[in-house]
């Protein structure tokens, strides 16, 4: 495992603790995700998915251009931000910044998924030591791990 590779397993793995030990909502929800996000830095499934998802359309995918990708993205995108922009869960609840980050996560997941070259490009770009993906995933996991804290600070640890 690489440096970059290290950073998410311990920004996530570290998110995926804090969230399992704070009960934070969705719990255990937020805290099998993060985990299953640390795992994914070490395995790095997402790169064969997208080998078998190109193998598997064979002709199809080969008349795809850069733009209608960077449409896909941009799809992808907008649907994450209409979940994001709503201020409470299915339930009626009040959506945690926890579970806001987490749900950002799987949207920059996603569109390493989708393994846009000129993306791909940016996210792969190292700066000082780790690839712009892992000051992403560290960026994201601590954004997690403070909304985990921010929620028992204001409800407290809850029972199971």
């Amino acid at each position: 495992m690489d440096a970059t590779q290290w950073a998410g397993v311990l920004s996530f793995g570290l998110a995926s603790a804090v969230c399992l030990v704070t009960a934070c909502r969705p719990w255990p929800l937020l805290a099998i995700v993060n985990g299953c996000y640390a795992a994914e830095c070490v395995f790095g499934w997402r790169h064969g998915l997208h080998n078998a998802a190109i193998a598997a359309m064979g002709e199809y995918y080969s008349g795809r251009t850069s733009i209608q990708m960077v449409l896909i993205a941009i799809a992808l995108g907008l649907g994450a931000i209409f979940i994001l922009a709503r201020r409470t869960d299915p339930a009626g609840r009040a959506r945690t910044s926890a579970a806001t980050a987490t749900l950002v996560t799987a949207l920059l997941f996603i569109l390493e998924t989708i393994s846009l070259h000129d993306v791909d490009a940016v996210l792969y770009r190292p700066v000082a030591g780790l690839l712009i993906i892992g000051w992403l995933w560290l960026l994201l996991g601590g954004a997690t791990i403070v909304g985990a804290l921010r929620e028992v600070r204001r409800t407290g640890v809850k029972s199971r």
